[in-house]
């Protein structure tokens, strides 16, 4: 997983592209941040009980992004101890769980912010099911997740596994019960990436 401390958008696909593309792509690349190509960036993300869906919300604000919820046609149980029964038989099947929500313009985006919580260890079956609807080759995807101990988990590599085409960046892991106090780690992420918004005020957004 790559590290990268760009000031916008298009100095994010630079970086990434020379140092996995070559030199041919980063002059590419450099020629359309030339011409002003700013980049897209979509918000998509699965949420279960809100807590991943804050982080969302704050960094689609903070970025300007497009915000797309990941939703599934059959809904988990409300209960969590029989919600976490039927996500371990989908883990062990390698479900791929029936969407109700599609994007139709996905090649409109160069970066997909992706959130998710951590269960078992990486993300939920849906979001499997999300990677696979659509072609990432050439997109940037940074993840982010709320867990209760485990970090990001293996969800990298899988992401890395599901879209080998696209580039993985660094990843942001917040615990569940802090997401409602998040939104200055979300901005700090957002900046490392070279994404946070240029005309944003960090007092008046960072509200929790």
């Amino acid at each position: 997983m790559k590290k990268i401390i760009p000031v916008t958008i298009c100095f994010l696909i630079a970086s990434l592209s020379l140092s996995s593309c070559g030199k041919e792509k980063a002059e590419d690349t450099a020629r359309q941040q030339a011409e002003g190509d700013t980049g897209k960036v979509l918000v998509a993300f699965f949420s279960y009980g809100g807590n991943t869906r804050k982080l969302a919300e704050n960094a689609a604000r903070y970025t300007g992004g497009d915000l797309f919820r990941i939703e599934t046609e059959k809904s988990y149980a409300e209960d969590y101890d029989t919600c976490l029964e039927e996500t371990a038989r989908e883990m062990e099947q390698n479900a791929r769980p029936a969407l109700t929500t599609h994007m139709e313009n996905m090649e409109e985006y160069d970066v997909v912010l992706l959130g998710f919580p951590i269960w078992w260890g990486s993300m939920p079956m849906a979001v499997n099911t999300f990677l696979e609807e659509y072609d990432f080759e050439g997109k940037i995807i940074a993840p982010f997740c709320t867990h209760g101990g485990s970090g990001l988990g293996s969800s990298v590599t899988d992401i890395e596994k599901l879209c080998p085409d696209a580039e993985t960046a660094d990843g942001l892991a917040v615990y569940g019960s802090r997401a409602d106090q998040a939104g200055e780690q979300v901005a700090e992420w957002l900046e490392k990436l070279g994404l946070y918004g240029e005309n944003q005020d960090r007092e008046e957004e960072i509200q929790e």
